[in-house]
């Protein structure tokens, strides 16, 4: 049974990111109300539903992502319905509701078992261009003020923002910053491949990333996402066990869709609308999900144990060094 889900709330956002792998944020439908979309996403009672199987099935742990969550005029009252029947709920979110919006997390109960992760894409420039102009300051507000929701930084790296990343160091250790989580934007969705940073930049990432956990040791953690890098000495304090997709990790798209893992959002395994999530984890195109291991022209899979599909669909090799 897997360990931890997550659950692609809606595609509909209040940004339209240049870099969003999912393509997310459709021009128009930011202010549109969920129930005038059928099929777009799950109602108030599917995914209350839908929670209820996953906790039939032992998850303890929920990540919501999007697009962005806090469009769904629901979005608190499955919040906290999540935070009452799950150990950790992490909420993805850009940021853009500001302190409001933490002061309204800052009313639920059951809040400690909460982690909001905020993205933060580039200093104030580069952010605001890359996602909506004002986004950098609403999401800084959020990490600067007081409050006992416990939150950290996620970075997506793509060329626009590398030569920003020193200065966003600096930032999140003056901010204190708990955990700041570092991914590779992937060729896929609205982001194009002039803007993939590609096998030398990965590199010269992970030094960087290394370089930062030394430096903030005890302070920040840093944290590689599962992409790149499988042998690096940034992952030494937690060795990779190969990708966790389909094994220990079950993914619901924003339709009922049921996959392995979000970025593999087109091997889908079955819909919750049709089928209980039980039976489709135990099916035999989850099963078959499973088997396939993608293989690493660099290492033989000895190093990478088959990385990323992702990865290996998007860019057609592992970034495995």
């Amino acid at each position: 049974m897997p360990e931890f889900a997550v659950w692609e709330s809606t595609l509909i956002c209040n940004m339209t990111c240049y870099h969003c792998g999912l393509g997310a944020g459709r021009p128009g439908l930011y202010s549109t109300c969920i129930e005038e979309l059928p099929g777009w996403n799950l109602s108030t009672n599917e995914a209350m539903s839908m929670f209820e199987e996953l906790l039939k099935m032992k998850v303890r742990r929920l990540i919501i992502s999007g697009g962005e969550f806090i469009v769904r005029p629901d979005w608190k009252g499955l919040l906290q319905r999540a935070l009452n029947k799950f150990d950790n709920v992490r909420l993805i979110s850009n940021g853009f509701g500001g302190q409001p919006f933490l002061r309204e997390l800052e009313t639920l109960k059951n809040r400690n078992r909460l982690i909001l992760s905020v993205s933060l894409d580039g200093l104030r420039e580069t952010h605001d261009e890359i996602r909506r102009e004002g986004s950098f300051e609403k999401t800084v507000d959020i990490l600067r003020c007081k409050s006992s929701i416990l939150r950290t930084v996620i970075t997506t790296v793509i060329n626009e923002n590398f030569n920003d990343l020193e200065g966003l160091f600096k930032l999140f250790v003056d901010l204190r910053v708990k955990v700041w989580a570092i991914q590779i934007g992937l060729p896929a969705g609205r982001l194009n491949k002039k803007s993939f940073i590609g096998l030398g930049k990965a590199r010269l990432l992970a030094d960087k990333i290394k370089n930062w956990q030394m430096k903030s040791r005890g302070s920040m953690e840093i944290v590689a996402d599962d992409c790149f890098g499988y042998g690096h000495e940034m992952r030494s304090e937690i060795p990779w066990t190969g990708c966790p997709a389909g094994k220990r990790l079950i993914c619901i798209l924003s339709n009922g869709g049921v996959c392995g893992c979000p970025t593999a959002s087109d091997e889908v395994c079955g819909n919750i609308r049709e089928q209980r999530l039980k039976d489709i984890w135990e099916g035999e195109k989850m099963e078959s999900f499973r088997r396939y291991v993608p293989h690493c022209s660099n290492c033989d899979n000895v190093i990478c144990l088959g990385g990323c599909r992702a990865v290996q669909k998007t860019v057609k090799k592992q970034l495995c060094f």
